[in-house]
């Protein structure tokens, strides 16, 4: 199934919208899935399904939730896996990258999961790097809410902006 018909079967099928988009957004949101998977999908997906009057809270919903739920299992992904990881000889080789890393997060805490949520392309690295920085979980749940409350809003007013564009044709 390509992309166009699993987004003709939600359009007939609209009950099942918001758990695709949370599919969606899991894998954009994923450090391994999110590392080939483009951002453009999801937004593609959103506004084809806000064109097929699909409600835009269940979009937004679903997608915030997927996005969350991706952060955090990538979170806890390298909290449990990260020094594990470090012993690697290929990882060794490149210790650099995660004492930049570490020294991120020392320095800008919460603010670089803000930051860090909203860029597309280190999107779905930062919670992963976080965890292997062994950054608090508090600290990271709580800015991961946050970011992704955020950026769950610019999705909303992207499909909006979209779908004005879109009336004028």
């Amino acid at each position: 199934m390509n992309s166009e018909q699993f987004l003709n079967w939600i359009i007939s099928n609209p009950e099942y919208a918001g758990f695709a988009m949370f599919l969606i957004a899991f894998l954009e949101a994923f450090f391994i899935s999110g590392a080939i998977w483009p951002s453009v999908i999801l937004l593609l997906f959103a506004v084809g399904l806000s064109e097929a009057d699909i409600e835009l809270i269940y979009i937004c919903l679903g997608a915030g939730i997927g996005a969350w739920i991706g952060d955090t299992a990538s979170y806890y992904s390298g909290l449990f896996f990260g020094p594990k990881l470090k012993k690697l000889d290929f990882l060794q080789k490149r210790e650099a990258i995660f004492i930049r890393g570490e020294n991120f997060f020392n320095k800008y805490g919460w603010s670089g999961i803000l930051i860090g949520r909203l860029i597309p392309a280190i999107r779905p690295f930062i919670p992963f790097i976080a965890g292997i920085s062994a950054m608090r979980q508090p600290i990271f749940l709580i800015s991961s809410i946050i970011a992704c409350f955020i950026w769950t809003i610019a999705l909303a007013i992207l499909i909006l902006g979209i779908d004005n564009i879109i009336s004028f044709f």
